[in-house]
């Protein structure tokens, strides 16, 4: 470990959003020693934190190792040393290393890690519009450090790790889980053992914590998942099986509830779509999610985007995710009592009811029908789930029919209309179609249920 250069600056005004604030981000080398006080750098002009404080922040070091990435990820020439700001650049102190509470000797100045960068409107002033997003998500941040034992340092001086407590979170963990996995309730509880923990940001991850520990039915913010399993249901239609990368359980969540994907969330450039969970809500080892590829997919729009993206994943790859959402008990507790479950599919709208039908099941109701018009995308291995569910349960029919012929005289033969519980998935036409036919018919909105559209 070695610092490769110290770097110092002045205070020059920036204009940010047609606004003009004072920034200290622009740092050039300094070719000697450089003494080193409580507050930072002699000659290095800070502009006070809004919340941290500078004797939190005394100092910030930034890995060397990161230069050739962004190089890379930018397609830009070589970056001259201080470019992100900080006042040292150093060698062979990584962010999955270096632990929050960490003490090192930077040639006879004593730092001790305090807290990560997190980037402003400055940086991307300094780097480019949106960088900050971009800086943050790859979490190759940096870290402030406090002055322990004031001294100085000069470019070539060793760094050497006087103290450090293993079971303190390393930097990449503490700016994944408080920027991005705060659903994580045990990691977070994590942090806050953190070694000499900032009273702000125990504060923060306390509040983040709470708000996670007050959720129902989900999470909070987005939640990683990697393809742990992939089934080619036609030739532009795939279920994804979704598991958790931390291994931490999977909230229940209730039949006909859908799943939404965001691609490039972490970049600033967010496409997300949703689509229905396929799986059965009692099996929650994974969540499922049957995707068809859009028709010529624009790559401005996000239904097309991602959901080309995600026909086209791997076993391995991985996803951001909301927690599930939408109609919420669509399945009526009297179900199967004084009213019949009547679920009105057409092509992907099969999806949202096969985990209805496992709901159904699992509450052994003894009457379901289920009316279906196929298209040519019809998910064929999701059709022989549902077939094998429908010959186990005697009380279930499923009735395939052609095109347009789902109406309330088909439905009104089998189960009488006034004591049919109605849920529709399919495309918005077949949705509208159906939701006027039955309306037409004597039923109010309130009888019916849209989940989706295929």
């Amino acid at each position: 470990m070695r610092i490769l250069s110290v770097n110092v600056g002045d205070s020059r005004p920036i204009t940010i959003k047609h606004r003009t604030v004072q920034t200290g981000i622009y740092k050039t080398p300094a070719t000697g020693p450089v003494p080193v006080t409580r507050l930072g750098l002699q000659g290095d002009v800070r502009i006070e934190p809004r919340k941290m404080g500078l004797e939190h922040s005394a100092v910030y070091a930034y890995p060397h190792e990161h230069y050739a990435y962004w190089q890379g990820e930018l397609g830009c020439e070589a970056f001259p040393l201080g470019q992100f700001g900080e006042n040292l650049t150093v060698t062979g102190m990584l962010e999955e290393e270096v632990r929050i509470g960490d003490v090192f000797r930077f040639g006879s100045t004593v730092l001790q890690v305090a807290h990560p960068r997190i980037p402003c409107a400055k940086l991307n002033e300094r780097m480019g519009l949106r960088f900050s997003s971009m800086f943050l998500a790859s979490r190759k941040v940096g870290y402030y450090l406090r002055v322990l034992s004031e001294g100085s340092i000069a470019p070539g001086d060793a760094i050497e790790l006087l103290e450090r407590d293993e079971a303190s979170p390393t930097m990449e963990e503490f700016v994944r889980v408080t920027q991005y996995e705060f659903w994580d309730a045990e990691a977070l509880q994590h942090l806050l053992r953190a070694r000499d923990l900032m009273p702000d940001w125990r504060e923060t991850i306390e509040e983040k914590l709470a708000r996670t520990l007050s959720a129902k039915g989900g999470w909070q913010g987005l939640r990683e998942f990697e393809v742990v399993r992939r089934e080619e249901e036609c030739a532009d239609t795939v279920s994804l099986y979704l598991k958790c990368v931390r291994g931490r359980p999977l909230p229940p969540f209730q039949a006909g509830q859908q799943l939404m994907v965001a691609l490039g969330a972490r970049s600033g450039h967010q496409q997300r779509r949703a689509y229905a969970i396929s799986s059965s809500p009692r099996e929650l080892s994974t969540y499922r999610i049957t995707v068809r590829r859009m028709n010529a997919p624009d790559p401005s729009m996000a239904d097309g985007f991602v959901s080309s993206h995600l026909v086209a994943m791997k076993v391995g790859e991985r996803v951001l995710c909301t927690a599930p959402f939408g109609t919420q008990n669509p399945v009526p507790a009297q179900a199967g009592k004084d009213r019949i479950p009547v679920l009105l599919s057409q092509g992907l709208g099969i999806a949202p009811m096969l985990s209805m039908l496992y709901e159904l099941e699992g509450r052994k109701v003894r009457a379901v029908f289920l009316f279906h018009e196929p298209t040519a995308h019809d998910p064929q291995g999701l059709l022989r789930e549902v077939g094998a569910l429908m010959t186990r349960n005697h009380g279930f029919q499923m009735i395939q029919t052609a095109s347009g012929q789902i109406v309330a005289e088909l439905i009104g033969q089998r189960v009488p209309l006034t004591q049919a519980d109605i849920h529709i998935a399919g495309s918005r036409n077949f949705a509208d179609r159906l939701v006027k036919e039955l309306t037409t018919a004597g039923l109010t909105l309130s009888d019916l249920t849209v989940l989706g559209f295929g």
